[in-house]
């Protein structure tokens, strides 16, 4: 049996020693251990007061972690973190400015902690079958690996836990390669490969936030107070799926996970620690964004009266990079000058896995795998790409004028704003949505 501690979070430091505590994990921290803490920074729009909630590790509850680790004599702790940014030479990097607008810098002066960036590390290549996956030289010489994850949903992985937090000791290649067009060897597959790539001591799901159709800020944050840790990697995410509401064995990386340690994909090999029902301790939250009757564009499309748009479900084969610009793509149709949303046929594909359908009058291909593929497509009549990875911000200016959407004014310089005047004002006046758990004094 594996043990897995689900407590509830209500003191600051106290309710994190009492989940390390309760899950077995206190006394396998040794003085003298090189340990690396890898939180998740998913994201960071500097200059934006943008909502964190859910979305990424709360500086308290690293800061804790942090504090845990040095009472119990460790001195050399390191947090790593690999962002992925269209702007990778900035200075300072996203990684940089994430950190300190997290207050994660005051750390090094605090407690003497290293914030190591994946990204200007050197990797280590680890073979997967007949490819290699290059995975971050400095974790991998850890001799303790606390992985701290966020409680959230995902749409395309399901939930977004501890194994999935883990991509992000990757490189971008690596990343890529993990969104394979093959149905057979998916996301899910290569995913589900991570437990063995990164050996993990520890494993803390945050949850005082949680956020349903994840991972990143346009999805809906909640006040959750939960704290999940295990020294067992797929126990702590079959446990973090079921308090999300979601069976283990339907997310397929937590399953093929467990398949290939020989274990089942249930509950019936883990022993929860802790006085809490984890099937009703938050309400069940969803993953996935829900498509109209045709299958053809999101209910949130059809519930706004769009007419005229063909834009699939996101699958699996859609990279980080691709992901982060389908809101420009969302947010220019929805906030459109054509008055009556109705559009002039057209068809938006992305990805690696799309297709053209015949008949269309306009097809959009966003972004290069779609230009690769799908450039001169018989079954296309006019179109007209967005070039780059990420896409181009420019060329979907110019594509949109070319197909007849009619882009609202200022809209580059809006969606620059967007994570504030779009998503931050969700939250504004909640008082359970504290922006103090973000930030360290």
């Amino acid at each position: 049996m594996y043990d897995v501690a689900v407590v509830k979070y209500s003191r600051p430091y106290e309710s994190l020693k009492q989940a390390v505590e309760l899950c077995g994990a206190i006394g396998d921290i040794r003085s003298g251990s090189k340990v690396c803490i890898k939180p998740n920074i998913v994201s960071w729009y500097e200059g934006v007061n943008f909502p964190k909630y859910g979305v990424l590790t709360t500086s308290r509850l690293i800061e804790d972690m942090v504090r845990l680790l040095m009472e119990h004599g460790v001195t050399d702790i390191s947090i790593v973190e690999g962002m992925v940014w269209s702007g990778q030479n900035l200075k300072p990097s996203i990684l940089e400015m994430a950190c300190r607008g997290l207050g994660l810098d005051l750390l090094k002066d605090r407690y003497g902690v290293k914030i190591i960036d994946v990204m200007k590390g050197s990797f280590t290549k680890i073979p997967v079958d007949d490819k290699k996956v290059s995975v971050s030289s400095d974790i991998l010489e850890a001799d303790y690996v606390i992985d701290m994850p966020v409680l959230k949903t995902h749409t395309q992985t399901v939930v977004s836990l501890g194994i999935k937090n883990l991509k992000g000791l990757l490189n971008i290649a690596s990343r890529k390669l993990f969104h394979n067009p093959d149905k057979g060897i998916s996301l899910h597959y290569y995913l589900s490969k991570l437990p063995d790539l990164v050996p993990t001591s520890l494993t803390v799901i945050d949850g005082i936030y949680s956020l349903e159709l994840g991972p990143m800020i346009t999805g809906k944050a909640h006040r959750a107070n939960v704290i999940i840790a295990s020294k067992d990697l797929i126990s702590a995410d079959k446990v973090g799926a079921t308090v999300l509401g979601i069976e283990p064995k339907d997310v397929p990386h937590i399953a093929f996970s467990a398949e290939a340690h020989g274990r089942s994909p249930d509950l019936t090999d883990v022993n929860i620690k802790g006085e809490i029902d984890i099937t009703n301790v938050i309400r069940p939250h969803k993953w996935e964004l829900g498509q109209n009757e045709s299958g053809g564009m999101p209910t949130y499309f059809a519930n706004a009266g769009v007419k005229g748009i063909r834009f699939l479900a996101m699958d699996d084969s859609l990279c980080t990079y691709g992901a982060d610009f389908i809101h420009y793509i969302i947010q220019g149709i929805l906030t459109a000058k054509n008055e009556d949303r109705t559009f002039d046929d057209v068809e938006i594909l992305y990805g690696r896995m799309q297709e053209p359908a015949p008949g269309h009058k306009h097809t959009m291909l966003v972004g290069q795998c779609q230009v690769k593929s799908n450039s001169g497509h018989p079954a296309i009549n006019h179109g007209v790409e967005v070039r780059g990875c990420p896409p181009r911000k420019d060329d979907f200016v110019t594509a949109c004028k070319e197909v007849g959407i009619e882009l609202a004014d200022g809209f580059l310089d809006w969606m620059d704003k967007s994570p504030e005047l779009l998503h931050g004002k969700r939250y504004k006046d909640k008082p359970e949505f504290d922006e103090s758990f973000y930030r360290i004094e």
